[in-house]
């Protein structure tokens, strides 16, 4: 779990971005496992899905984490931002979580992945 928090809290600060593997052996695997799941029939629709509900839950708590007055209350959002990020992406069908979280990284290092993430956004979401 500790995982999945620290990564929705990455999602919180810096958008759609996931943290990074440690270990290039791991790295390789998680890339090929994002692919692999990406490539199953409406994995990529569901993960489009899935950021988009990260995104409106990231924008959220982004301007309560900005008007947060102190480091504990910036802790207390960035767990509770953390609870919904994980939840928008629980709640939205056809993905799990850690299938998300294979096909983020793997875009980030997949160039033909992220163009064909892009495409079927642009398709999803004209204008």
């Amino acid at each position: 779990m500790t995982i999945k928090r620290t990564l929705s809290s990455v999602i919180l600060a810096a958008g759609l971005a996931v943290t990074p593997v440690i270990g290039t052996t791991a790295m390789a695997q998680d890339q090929i496992d994002g692919v692999a799941v990406a490539s199953e029939d409406g994995k990529i629709d569901a993960f489009i899905i899935a950021a988009l509900a990260v995104s409106e839950v990231r924008d959220a708590y982004i301007a309560q984490l900005q008007a947060a007055e102190s480091e504990e209350q910036q802790m207390q959002i960035v767990e509770e931002a953390d609870a919904a990020i994980l939840q928008a992406v629980e709640d939205t069908p056809d993905i799990t979580v850690d299938e998300y979280i294979a096909i983020g990284e793997a875009a980030t290092t997949d160039p033909d992945l992220a163009a064909e993430i892009d495409a079927r956004f642009a398709e999803q979401n004209p204008g």
